[in-house]
């Protein structure tokens, strides 16, 4: 990835407020974390994944790119549970109350008991009763290979202050990202089997799990799983002071993770582009 091609430098670029709040913040001269939040990264985030809906185009993909979205989405979900697990570790004693929200976001993907099942259970079954579809065991391209990576790289860290900000923007584009996937095997599905929506079932509650507020798995009242991480997360950056997150290094983490999210995505495109 080069600047030129980072859809996060694009949006600095075209908006110089949030430039001036992330190179302020970086420096120790910005320091409201809530207007950093609020004002500038979640906009960014929603713009960067309007572009990559953009530049995935689920409507049109064929059945091998749509094959290949889908089985590249599933590895991260492959692991997201234990990192969840590891970073809470690494903060707890520093500010248990953030090792509580990633706790219990570990619970909710990785299967609470007498709850819901594993989220990446519920999904890769949903794939295979569905569709058809395997995906356990896919052995990763290159570029998820590198996500992978520096998401195993950040929950090892010593800054609980960077982990902070780079679960936040894990969860950030969570609920962007799972609307995407939707898209994507909906279209597999009209393809395959000329089925979308509803008539997948098992996918269709996975998804209904993770975007609908009103869901049996939904714990925090009025927001659905996917907006009360975000929120449960956010929580952290906007109240910095409270909870003694260092607000340069949680937006280190923030750019880290989002830079390397929005390239993964880039990166599928282009190989979507190659097997027209």
């Amino acid at each position: 990835m080069t600047p030129e091609s980072s859809l996060v430098q694009a949006y600095l670029k075209a908006h110089p407020e949030t430039q001036s709040a992330v190179n302020g913040t970086l420096l120790g001269n910005f320091t409201s974390g809530t207007a950093l939040v609020t004002a500038h990264l979640a906009p960014l985030v929603d713009w960067a994944y309007a572009r990559i809906a953009e530049m995935v185009g689920a409507a049109d993909l064929n059945e091998r790119q749509a094959r290949m979205y889908i089985e590249e989405l599933s590895v991260f979900a492959r692991y997201n549970a234990q990192y969840l697990k590891a970073a809470a570790t690494a903060v707890e004693g520093y500010c248990p109350e953030l090792a509580h929200e990633l706790r219990r976001n570990h619970l909710e993907e990785g299967g609470e008991r007498g709850k819901v099942p594993a989220h990446y259970v519920l999904y890769t079954n949903a794939l295979l009763s569905d569709l058809g579809l395997l995906v356990n065991g896919h052995v990763p391209a290159p570029e998820t290979e590198t996500l992978v990576n520096l998401h195993q790289w950040m929950v090892g860290s010593h800054m609980p202050s960077h982990i902070a900000g780079a679960y936040y923007a894990t969860e950030a584009v969570a609920i962007a990202e799972t609307e995407l996937l939707r898209d994507i095997t909906n279209r597999y599905g009209e393809l395959t089997i000329g089925r979308s929506g509803s008539e997948l079932k098992a996918l269709h509650y996975y998804y209904e799990l993770h975007l609908d507020d009103e869901h049996e798995a939904a714990q925090v009242g009025g927001m659905s799983v996917e907006a009360a991480h975000i929120e449960g997360l956010a929580r952290f950056i906007k109240e910095s002071e409270t909870f003694h997150i260092d607000l340069p290094q949680a937006l280190d983490g923030w750019l880290t993770i989002t830079e390397g999210m929005t390239h993964w995505w880039a990166q599928l495109a282009h190989r979507a582009s190659e097997m027209n």
